[in-house]
């Protein structure tokens, strides 16, 4: 394969990860024609589909979770803050890692505004969800005074960190192994169906709350909308709950959650609709169709992280040595690639890079090939303003076994509602950001109920990883995000606003 092509496929690879948002820097396609970019990595696809199937054979798509009881700890107890871990079981069986840091270093520090039922005794709940391929160590990585985790924890709240399915701290399952198939069909459709519930219902009654205040980040921001959503129109035939072999929740109410049981929730860099998405990455991945991203990809696990990247590395540093910078291949390969992944992401002037490489030891954190498939599908949605439910298609002989008809009752899947939601929403975005594009939050907003979004902030040069890397967002963002999570400068209806930076 020429030089060329096997550093780009490596590259896509990387950038499919969810980390990238950029184009190759030799690549020849026009920045403002977002189909010419699609039609340019799909000529590609059918060089790197050979290509994938070619060096990845060998090398298993499965890993051995990394030990929850080690890694939470390394980021938390080492700076002199409480912490616990808990174990959620899904109504599904999936078995999920939620953290918990009781209080800051000051515990005896409480908010002078606590929960909402004017208990002062009681810290606040609040409940962090985490991005796509992420996991809780996003909001812990960049340590106290920096990370939401501990910023909400010093300000006297009782924070919880969740882990959705399949990312490296919820890699388990009632009678599922990692290995089986069955372990990975779900999207965020599950997500919000099951996960988001379960990790709710499990703080409040452990924490003794009424309710909890929300942070999501990227696909957590997605996972919550549609738990407070649910389905738009009747439910499907039998009373299921839209999936196939599902239950009846969604039958009991239109939404997964009840509003009362989040008092309001931040929404970081919202992905709920993705129409006008501008990452190439992601725009490449929406080239292929659902049926041609499972015969690519397989129906588990899409592009587990560390330890794929690393033999991905060791055999392309050994294929091609002019990848690797200064005998460390693992570093200098993911330096040159960081270039190309991450360029757009983030404000270069707002990352502390020397951080780089504690970052790529939590990230990416692994989800499914069928989650993947469905934000490709919500990139070649038609309808702007429409957040959909998986679409299986209508082949029940498929890939996947299932097809709409089966699981919804109907050709074509369901919508979420997304004017059912009744929670005081705050959100932020960023005017670069080519995941959580202007365009589709001005959609987002518009889907909205009136009344409910109560903040709309607008960050000048943030990109999408600005939101929980960037060296700037305390003064930035989080002081706002806290004003907002006590109460405090709401008015009667929603308030847009630039912040100028």
């Amino acid at each position: 394969m020429p030089r060329r092509d096997l550093g780009s496929a490596l590259c896509f690879v990387l950038a499919s990860l969810g980390l990238a948002v950029a184009r190759h820097p030799s690549a020849t396609l026009h920045d403002d024609d977002p189909l010419e970019r699609v039609a340019g990595e799909g000529r590609l696809i059918g060089a790197r589909r050979q290509w994938l199937r070619q060096h990845m054979g060998g090398l298993g798509l499965h890993r051995p979770p990394p030990d929850p009881d080690v890694i939470p700890p390394g980021l938390v107890l080492p700076w002199g803050y409480p912490l616990e871990v808990h174990s959620v079981t899904t109504e599904d069986g999936f078995i999920l890692t939620v953290l918990r840091i009781p209080h800051g270093r000051n515990a005896t520090l409480l908010r002078a505004r606590s929960s909402s039922n004017g208990d002062p005794a009681r810290r606040p709940v609040v409940l962090l969800m985490h991005g796509l391929l992420d996991s809780a160590a996003g909001f812990l990585v960049n340590g106290p005074g920096q990370s939401l985790a501990f910023v909400l924890a010093d300000a006297g709240y009782d924070v919880w960190l969740g882990n959705v399915r399949g990312n490296s701290l919820s890699r388990a399952h009632v009678s599922l192994d990692v290995a089986d198939e069955a372990f990975w069909l779900w999207s965020y459709d599950e997500m919000a169906s099951y996960d988001m519930p379960a990790t709710v219902r499990h703080v409040l009654a452990t924490a003794g709350a009424p309710s909890l205040r929300y942070v999501g980040y990227s696909q957590g921001t997605t996972v919550m909308l549609a738990a407070l959503a649910g389905r738009a129109g009747p439910p499907p035939p039998g009373g299921g709950s839209g999936r196939q072999g599902g239950g009846g929740a969604a039958a009991e109410r239109p939404g997964l959650l009840r509003g009362e049981e989040v008092e309001r929730a931040v929404l970081l860099a919202p992905v709920a609709l993705a129409k006008h998405i501008a990452s190439v990455p992601l725009l490449a991945l929406a080239a292929l169709d659902t049926d041609d991203m499972f015969s690519l990809l397989g129906l588990h696990e899409f592009l587990p992280s560390q330890q794929l990247v690393a033999a991905l590395e060791g055999r392309l540093c050994a294929a091609q040595p002019y990848l690797c910078v200064r005998g460390s291949a693992p570093a200098g390969l993911m330096r040159q690639c960081t270039a190309f992944t991450l360029r757009p992401g983030y404000n270069p002037a707002n990352l502390d890079t020397d951080r780089l490489s504690q970052y790529f030891k939590f990230t990416p954190a692994g989800t499914s090939v069928q989650n993947m498939a469905h934000w490709a599908q919500a990139v070649r949605s038609r309808a702007p303003n429409s957040m959909s439910y998986f679409d299986y298609g209508i082949n029940c002989a498929s890939a996947t076994g299932r097809c709409n008809q089966l699981a919804y009752g109907s050709i074509a899947p369901p919508r979420y509602n997304l004017t059912h939601i009744i929670t005081p929403l705050a959100l932020f975005s960023g005017t670069q950001d080519r995941l959580s594009t202007p365009t589709d939050v001005e959609y987002l907003l518009e889907s909205l109920a009136p009344g409910v979004v109560r903040r709309s902030t607008v960050i000048p040069t943030y990109e999408h990883l600005d939101f929980i890397w960037g060296t700037d967002v305390n003064h930035a963002l989080y002081d706002d995000v806290l004003r907002f999570l006590d109460g405090d400068g709401e008015g009667a209806g929603e308030e847009r606003i630039a912040v100028a930076r």
